[in-house]
């Protein structure tokens, strides 16, 4: 879905002529009345406005029973008819998508997939395999029905159904280098109240379901051997504050990554900002980002392999060449701002046509 920049121009003439408006619909809890929205998501919302869509929020905060289902159904197709005419963009597959799908009415549907709504989850069990089973077809049946797709990475493009990948769009979430960047690591340590002398692996443990994709055993194994040769900790982030990941990738060594599948991971990118060495297995689309990134780097799903590769980080002290990389990938939220731009204002003008 790339265009020349002189048809960008007059696409966005066009659409430009009545208001460019974004209904983004998530996930995300409500709590005394304020929406806990993901961080990146709302930085992307900021980032949209600032280049000129009105975007407003559709808020899901019970996708798993059918009363709260319908509710939701109701409110947002309420808030959807009250906005100028727009896209609708479902920041999610699943039930998040067919939602947004029925809550569209003649507005065109954008759905972007993270991972998990494709690739399913990683918790054991019947019940965890059919709930992410019914999730991918209902993603599924709403891109169908959307007219424009955007997935996380190469992997999460070859896992969509071939019909869909001419319309589909690799992009991953940008990130805002304006607060992701190299602060001085003592003094980030200090005001988290870790030791000055001990080397340091960070790990994104998350939380709720999505905990056991993060493969948190092979982490503690790997920081195990490397305390072999290192007086090392493990310090792991879940459900920590803006200001809190701030620090710690500022804080830590290295950054530890042994998902068992990912789509673009956001804490990768964002400890490229800070110029975190980070070392991962091979998965999303890490080895894309890391490709020219030192010190740091991919190996196999093996705690010695993975100890092999930190050791050089911790031998070497530096921080890496990670903000460079990703500014070259074009990844900051700007960039990715400009990119959904281009495929929001096709989409209006394939419409209107």
């Amino acid at each position: 879905m790339k265009m020349s920049s002189t048809r960008d121009l007059a696409l966005m003439a066009e659409v430009t002529r009545s208001s460019l408006s974004v209904f983004i619909v998530i996930n995300a809890d409500i709590q005394h009345g304020v929406s806990n929205i993901p961080p990146f998501v709302t930085s992307q919302g900021e980032s949209l406005r600032a280049a000129g869509w009105d975007v407003l929020f559709g808020i899901i905060d019970d996708r798993t029973t059918l009363s709260g289902l319908l509710r939701n159904i109701k409110r947002l197709k309420q808030e959807r008819a009250r906005a100028a005419d727009g896209i609708v963009h479902a920041q999610y597959g699943s039930v998040t998508a067919a939602v947004a799908h029925l809550i569209r009415g003649q507005w065109p549907l954008v759905v972007s997939f993270g991972g998990d709504d494709l690739l399913g989850s990683s918790n054991p069990g019947l019940i965890w395999r059919l709930r992410g089973r019914i999730g991918r077809l209902a993603g599924l049946w709403a891109a169908r029905h959307a007219a424009a797709v955007i997935v996380k990475s190469e992997s999460l493009l070859q896992a969509l159904p071939e019909s869909l990948r001419s319309r589909t769009t690799v992009l991953p979430n940008g990130v805002d280098v304006h607060w992701f960047q190299p602060l001085d690591q003592n003094e980030c340590r200090s005001r988290l109240g870790w030791p000055l002398g001990t080397k340091i692996v960070l790990f994104n443990r998350s939380a709720g379901s999505n905990m056991a994709v993060k493969n948190p055993a092979l982490a503690h194994e790997t920081v195990k051997v490397l305390s072999q040769s290192f007086d090392v900790m493990l310090k792991t982030m879940s459900q920590s504050s803006r200001d809190e990941v701030l620090w710690m990738l500022n804080a830590a060594d290295c950054l530890l990554v042994t998902s068992y599948h990912e789509g673009s991971p956001n804490i990768v990118k964002e400890a490229m900002a800070c110029n975190l060495p980070v070392v991962s297995v091979p998965c999303g689309d890490v080895a894309e980002r890391l490709r020219w990134v030192q010190p740091g780097g991919v190996a196999a799903y093996d705690a010695q392999a993975l100890a092999n590769m930190i050791k050089p980080v911790f031998l070497a002290g530096v921080r890496s060449n990670g903000r460079e990389q990703l500014i070259a990938q074009q990844l900051t939220l700007e960039a990715v701002a400009n990119q959904l731009s281009h495929i929001y204002t096709e989409v209006l003008s394939t419409v209107r046509r």
